[in-house]
Order: C-alpha cells, then sequence, then structure tokens
C-alpha cells in the first residue's frame, strides 16, 4: 500500500470509530487505530477493513512502534502524518461519574498530549466532556495544556452535536492543535482556529426514527428491511457512504427489548420529554432533540431513552440513527457492548464537521510540496495523455528532467491535450 499524496492521521482511543468515521469521509486516511478494548476493535474492524488495528495500552505504546507500524503499512511513506486524534478516557471527568482528580483514567489526557508531541502531526484534535474545563482537574489539564502549547498553536472548542446535524443535545470540549501557521483572529498573539460553521441542516427525532416505526418489536430478530427511507438517513448515506456493501436497505440491529408488562406500563405512561420516575429514563420527543446517550459503567448501560410512541427503550438501529452512524455500520450482536460504544462514540456528523475545518486549513496553509506533483515515468505519461479519459482535460503544464521538453509540447500538441496541471515526468 502506499501513502502518497494521503493525509494520514493516527487514532488514539478510537473505540467504534465515531471520530475515524468523520474523519475518512472528510478525505483523511486512517492509518492505524489504537485501542486496550479488544471487543470494541472487533466492531471497529466491521467497518474499517482497510486500517491498521492495534490492540495495546495507550500506556505501553511509543511513539517509534507507532511509526514503525505506519512504515511497514506504506513502505514509501515520507514521514508526514496530517493528524493524531482520539477521545481519552472520560469517565473520570464526567458529571455522571465521581468526578475523582485521582481516577488513573484521567491522566491518560497527559499520554495522550506526550504521543502527539513525540509523534509531531500537523495538526491533532482531542476531544473530552466539557468538565474537563473544571477548575479541579487543572492539575492534569493545566500541565497538558502546557505541554502542548510549546509546540502547537491551540484552539479550545465548546460543540453541540445538534448544531451540526445530529439529533441529540451532546456537548463536547475539543482540544485543537496546529503546527501550521495560523493567522491570529484577535489583536493577541494567540493564534486560534475558528470552530466548524454550524449547519443548516437540524434534524429532530422524529426526522432520525420515523422511518424505522414500522419495524415489529421482536425481541429474536436482529436485522429488518427499511426500504423507503427518510431524507435523514439518506443524508447520513451521503455523508458516509458504505464502500463495501452495494444495498443499505437490510439493516441490523433492530432486536427489542422484552420489557415485562409493568415496565411497559410505566414507559406507556411517561410523557415525551419526561422522566420515568422509577428508572430516570428519558422519554424522547418527536420533535425534539435526545438527550446525550451515554455508555455506562461495567456491566451495565447508562439507562437507555424510551421511544416517543412504542413504550420500550430504543434499540441499537435507533440509538446509531440518534448518535448519526449510517445504517450500513455494523454493532454486532451484542445489546450491551453496542450501545456501551456508541455512548462512548464521537457522533460521526460531529466528527465530520471538525475534521472538514481541519482539512480546509492545511489545504491553505500547508505549503505546496514536491511530492504532491504528479510523477511519471515519460513512457507512463505519454501513455496517460493519449488514454480517452485524458481527453476532458483542458490546460497542462510541464516540469520534466529526462525527457526533452520540446518533444513532450510537440507530443502534447492539439487542444485536446493541452495540460491544466503539473506533471512530474522522470525517466531515470
Amino acid at each position: 500500500m502506499l501513502s502518497k499524496s494521503k493525509r494520514l492521521v493516527i487514532s488514539l482511543f478510537c473505540g467504534v470509530g465515531g471520530l475515524d468515521l468523520g474523519f475518512q469521509s472528510a478525505g483523511f486516511e486512517v492509518a492505524v487505530a489504537i485501542d486496550n478494548n479488544s471487543k470494541v476493535l472487533e466492531l471497529y474492524r466491521l467497518n474499517f477493513p482497510d486500517t491498521l488495528i492495534v490492540c495495546r495500552d495507550i500506556s505501553d505504546i511509543s511513539a517509534a512502534e507507532i511509526r514503525e507500524f505506519i512504515q511497514n503499512k506504506y513502505p514509501d511513506w515520507d514521514g508526514e502524518i496530517a493528524a493524531v486524534i482520539g477521545g481519552p478516557p472520560c469517565q473520570g471527568f464526567s458529571v455522571a461519574g465521581k468526578q475523582d482528580v485521582n481516577d488513573e483514567r484521567s491522566q491518560l489526557v497527559i499520554k495522550f498530549i506526550d504521543l502527539v508531541v513525540a509523534l509531531n502531526p500537523k495538526m491533532f484534535v482531542m476531544e473530552n466532556v466539557p468538565a474537563i474545563e473544571s477548575k479541579k482537574f487543572e492539575s492534569i489539564t493545566g500541565n497538558a495544556w502546557s505541554l502542548t502549547s510549546e509546540h502547537y498553536n491551540l484552539s479550545k472548542w465548546l460543540l453541540t452535536a445538534s448544531d451540526y446535524g445530529v439529533p441529540q443535545k451532546r456537548k463536547r470540549c475539543i482540544w485543537v492543535g496546529s503546527l501550521l501557521a495560523i493567522d491570529a483572529l484577535s489583536d493577541t498573539d494567540k493564534k486560534v482556529i475558528a470552530p466548524p460553521t454550524q449547519s443548516d441542516k437540524k434534524f429532530r427525532v422524529g426526522d432520525a426514527l420515523s422511518d424505522l416505526n414500522h419495524i415489529p418489536n421482536l425481541s429474536h430478530t436482529d436485522t429488518c428491511e427499511c426500504s423507503q427511507k427518510g431524507e435523514y438517513a439518506q443524508y447520513l448515506e451521503s455523508i458516509f457512504p458504505s464502500k463495501s456493501r452495494i444495498s443499505t436497505n437490510i439493516i441490523s440491529g433492530c432486536r427489542a427489548t422484552a420489557h415485562n408488562t409493568a415496565t411497559v406500563q410505566k414507559y406507556a405512561d411517561t410523557l415525551p420529554g419526561k422522566k420515568e420516575p422509577t428508572t430516570w429514563a428519558y422519554r424522547l420527543s418527536k420533535n425534539g432533540f435526545s438527550p446525550t446517550l451515554r455508555a455506562g459503567s461495567g456491566n451495565r448501560t447508562s439507562s437507555r431513552p424510551i421511544h416517543y410512541e412504542q413504550a420500550r427503550v430504543i434499540t441499537v438501529r435507533e440509538a446509531a440513527r440518534l448518535h448519526s452512524f449510517p445504517d450500513w455500520f455494523e454493532f454486532g450482536t451484542s445489546k450491551l457492548a453496542a450501545h456501551k460504544a456508541i455512548g462512548n462514540s464521537v457522533p460521526p456528523l460531529l466528527a465530520y464537521a471538525i475534521a472538514q475545518t481541519l482539512s480546509v486549513e492545511l489545504e491553505q496553509k500547508l505549503p505546496r510540496r514536491k511530492s504532491a506533483l504528479k510523477t511519471l515515468s515519460a513512457s507512463s505519461f505519454f501513455g496517460l495523455i493519449h488514454a480517452p479519459s485524458f481527453a476532458y482535460i483542458k490546460t497542462v503544464s510541464f516540469l520534466m528532467r529526462s525527457v526533452p521538453l520540446e518533444g513532450a509540447i510537440k507530443k502534447c500538441s492539439g487542444t485536446k491535450y493541452l495540460l491544466r496541471e503539473i506533471i512530474f515526468v522522470d525517466d531515470s
């Protein structure tokens, strides 16, 4: 596999790949994905078959090892990494947890930053819960920010997923670092990247789920047919097209939870937008946004929302829709593992907005390198320009070594073969 012209990304704490899907769809290539959870990596492999997957603890892996992984995968790699992305565990910071400053998982923020500095990517993205900015965690985040600022121009964003097309009120803190020459947006010497432009699309719960309402509530069937998809589902598949499946009308994750009669009655009595008082399960509102989907901890998931029309908690596929995963994305057969993976992930539409912003920065700020030119042998070049698919190109420029310029111009004379792009021809 070759790396030429590819913007390579390293994904740390990759999970099921929500952040990775967004970056992949924005034109990046996730070269290596690392996580220490073998079960979630099985799900990751289902959806990212071309990515090198490494099951290792971030604390026990070095930048040199990661670089070796890349070099083995891409023999022509020039050493450049476009971005390192990842979301260190948030449980130690989250208001839904104990917010213990001594939680060992919180120290992984420092390890993430250490790897970023050592890998020296052009840019990096770190995602976490907003509570990471609390003063009580300053001993961790302050040190991390200080260390990173010695090497990168830093920006900090507080983003809400519903502002980017996700039908969920999920807020996240995003750290962005850049080695590129970024123009200051204020009169100070602080250089920042503006957050992603908010989407003009605002999808609600009903937009995400109504085309699934025809599916029967069966607790033993995981797949179903959805041949008439709504605008939201079609939008997701336009942003995140399937690479391997011809049709996405047969979708998985449809198995419903079999509640007992008492629970069904409790859920039926709960009004949309309110919480069931004994389980604290929130009942979705068709015209509203979903609350944050949480992963839970241990061998249980956080309380799942109640469907806005049916007296049951949402299925895996419905949770995936509310999180902006396309229907082709697989979550395996375990409902517990799937809901935890979804709750731990970055909504792909939010990730896509972040990745697009970084992509623009790379395009605008990164100096053009010779390796960005198309390099062909003289024989390959002349074969290319005489191929029928080349006929639409209007203008061309040359940069040649072994091939006489006059001969090349004569060979390509005529309006049909006037060159637009710079092609480096080397027959040595």
